[in-house]
This record gives structure tokens, sequence and C-alpha cells, in this order.
């Protein structure tokens, strides 16, 4: 089963939920949260299968047997507030300080701190809000989703920095508003490409290195490799929101 099929079939939420695990985007914060199936969830899914429908994504599962469903309690929707917010920060920022990273990377070091209380901020009115209000509950978690995609991206780069002192782009070195619609997206199918071509190479590296440690050349070509990929997300990233943007 593709993602066409998934849709013209009204598929599964499983075999939906395997869909998106097979793309090459996939979000590990994403897949984690559309683990319980739900009404909100199934939107989210949807949006994000037809996203990849839409970018040519050509992923392919097995339809999955799904046994009886059994009645399972609700669990009650967590409560947070502002202690609980100041002990995880200070759980997750308790050994990084700007110091520790060259200037060229405190923005990426204060936007990280920035998205992760935005996001707590985010999920305490999202906890609030009545059973019914299920287009304003997937708004939320569409924005709650995207700041953790940033502090997964800001931690890549500053993990980055921490093990081999190289500094990762952190921003677009392209224009992209100077390009129309239809060049906006062959360059973004150009770089989808270009990911799934780098991947299966990064991959192999990371093998390679981990086998013979010692050889300093396949790590500094792995490190480029990993540069490379990154900055093809980061205008991938640029290219899309200009889409969003046009089409809204």
């Amino acid at each position: 089963m593709d993602i066409k099929e998934w849709f013209e079939t009204s598929g599964s939420y499983r075999d939906g939920l395997e869909l998106y695990r097979n793309l090459p985007n996939c979000s590990s914060n994403l897949l984690r949260s559309l683990e319980r199936e739900s009404k909100s969830n199934l939107l989210k899914l949807k949006y994000e299968l037809k996203k990849a429908l839409e970018s040519g994504n050509r992923v392919v599962v097995s339809e999955i047997k799904e046994s009886p469903a059994q009645p399972k309690k609700m669990p009650e929707k967590p409560k947070f507030d502002d202690n609980i917010i100041e002990q995880s920060a200070k759980v997750t920022f308790t050994k990084e300080t700007l110091a520790m990273y060259p200037p060229e990377l405190h923005d990426t070091y204060r936007d990280r701190i920035n998205c992760f209380y935005k996001a707590c901020s985010l999920k305490i009115i999202l906890n609030g809000l009545d059973d019914d209000a299920e287009e304003e509950a997937f708004s939320i978690q569409l924005q709650i989703e995207e700041l953790w995609d940033r502090i997964d991206s800001c931690w890549t780069i500053l993990n980055h920095w921490k093990q081999h002192k190289r500094i990762m782009p952190v921003k677009t070195t392209v224009d992209f508003n100077t390009l129309n619609a239809i060049q906006l997206v062959k360059r973004r199918d150009q770089i989808q490409t270009s990911i799934s071509k780098r991947l299966p190479t990064i991959n192999k590296l990371e093998m390679e290195v981990e086998a013979s440690p010692e050889d300093k050349t396949k790590l500094n070509r792995l490190n480029k490799k990993r540069e490379e990929l990154q900055q093809l997300l980061i205008d991938l990233d640029v290219i899309r929101k200009i889409l969003r943007k046009e089409e809204g």
C-alpha cells in the first residue's frame, strides 16, 4: 500500500502510521505523539501524508492486520504548571552555557531555549482546551511539532560543535524569494532527491568511521557530508515555508 492508495481506500490508522514512519523526513517527535489513535492525531497524520504525497514520496508498506480493538480507559490529560516548566528547563540547560559555543552559534543556542519555553506554553494552552475544540487543538499540535523540530535541529548543530569543533550551516545561503512558484517546486524536488541520496552515503560513512575510529580522513568526510545535509534541510524548510505562504 502506498500513500495514494491509503487515501483512496480509507486505509487504517496503523497503515497510515507505518507509511509516515517510512518517510525519509519522518519526525521522531511527531511519530511518538501519533502512537495513540485519536481524531486529532488522525487529522495530523492525514496532513503529513498529504504533504508527502504532494512532494512525490513513493513509500510502500504491507497492510497491517489489526486485532480486534479492546476497550481502553482514556488517560487523563497531563497537567503542566510553571514549576514543572522551570524544573524541566533546569534539567535541559544545567550544563549548557552560551560561553561553550562560538559567536556564530549563539543565535542557535538562544533559539533552542526560546523554542523550549514556547512549546511548554503551547502545551499548557492545549491541555486547557475543551475536547470538542479539535481544529484549535490540531493547530496548536502542529505548532508544537514545528518547535520540537527546530529544537532537534538546534541540538544537531550544537552537538556537532561540541563533538567535532566544526560549525554546521545555520541559515540558507540562497534568496529563494526571488524564485517564482514553478522554480520553487522544481528546486524543492531537486533538494529532496539530493537528501534521499545523501542519507545512505552518510549511513555508510558512519559505519566505516565506527569500524575505523582512528581514520581522521573518513571522519572529516563524514562531517562534511553531515554539514552538506544540514544545508539541504535548511534550504528545503525555507522553500516549504515560502510555498505554504503563497498557497495561503
